[in-house]
């Protein structure tokens, strides 16, 4: 029995203080954006399945049309926006920057509120980093920024013959019966670290390690960590990723990626997670 209070699990709800809070980091965040040239796009609720790249994703959720095309609710907003800027925006636009401000939604009831850019120039990278630190600074937090290249563990599992997804799911012991620099590539965090690294890294890995420690440099006062190993969160991202956290709380996650055989780079925040936290240390 469905009680009248209740709703669906994964769903989310903001009222009074939480949904005060909401709105003004919304705000704040356009106001950040728009100072930085940025333009706001907001994508259909609706789109084609085929548009959301990876049917076979089951936390899709799937409809039909009446004319009987497969629909689904916006999964990814990056997917989508890229699409559409690059599809059916590009001949009347040369604008690059865009940010938008909605939830995306996944089986069975998730629904997740995220505020994102996308920059359609990938050499804007250590810009979009920095904006993305400045953003936490004005919302009062300082959550340690996670640095890593997916290069650098394709690379690995090329070297070694293992096939990438079968890499990606071994446990830190199995990665390290391999012996030799895996070891010491897990063990890196610091900048420090990865310099040392450097001096005895193979030569097929310096070019993407380099690019790892050149990252450090675009905000040299983020808490910034490094985990060369770490893999692709989701799949279109393919060079430097990065993450922001505090203890359980993600507030954003970003990088480089390739969509529509356009090289971009962007970041998403994660609004709910930020609430939650901003109202935990109130």
């Amino acid at each position: 029995m469905i009680l009248e209070h209740e709703i669906p699990q994964g769903t989310k709800l903001h009222f009074g203080a939480s949904a005060k809070l909401k709105r003004q980091i919304e705000n704040m965040v356009c106001e950040i954006f728009y100072h930085n040239n940025f333009e706001e796009i907001l994508t259909p609720s609706f789109v084609y399945l085929e548009h959301q790249k990876n049917f076979s994703n089951r936390n899709i959720i799937r409809l039909s049309s009446q004319n009987n095309h497969q629909i689904s609710l916006r999964y990814d907003t990056t997917i989508d926006a890229i699409r559409i800027i690059t599809k059916r925006l590009g001949r009347s636009t040369n604008q690059k920057k865009w940010f938008y401000i909605q939830p995306v939604f996944s089986y069975p009831t998730n629904e997740i509120h995220q505020i994102g850019a996308e920059c359609l120039d990938v050499e804007e990278m250590p810009k979009i980093l920095c904006l993305s630190v400045e953003i936490m600074k004005k919302l009062g937090i300082s959550p340690i920024l996670q640095v890593s290249n997916v290069k650098i563990l394709k690379l690995c599992a090329k070297d070694l013959g293992i096939n990438i997804g079968v890499f990606q799911k071994m446990q830190v012991e199995d990665i390290l019966k391999h012996g030799g620099y895996l070891g010491d590539l897990l063990k890196i965090q610091t900048q420090e670290d990865l310099k040392n690294f450097l001096k005895i890294a193979p030569d097929f890995l310096k070019p993407e390690l380099e690019a790892l420690l050149e990252s450090a440099s675009y905000c040299s006062d983020a808490k910034t960590i490094f985990s060369p190993l770490d893999f692709a969160p989701i799949e279109y991202y393919n060079d430097l990723v990065f993450r922001m956290f505090e203890g359980n709380h993600t507030f954003l996650l970003g990088g480089k990626y390739k969509i529509e055989d356009t090289q971009s780079c962007g970041f998403g925040i994660y609004t709910d997670d930020i609430v939650d936290y901003l109202m935990q240390i109130k």
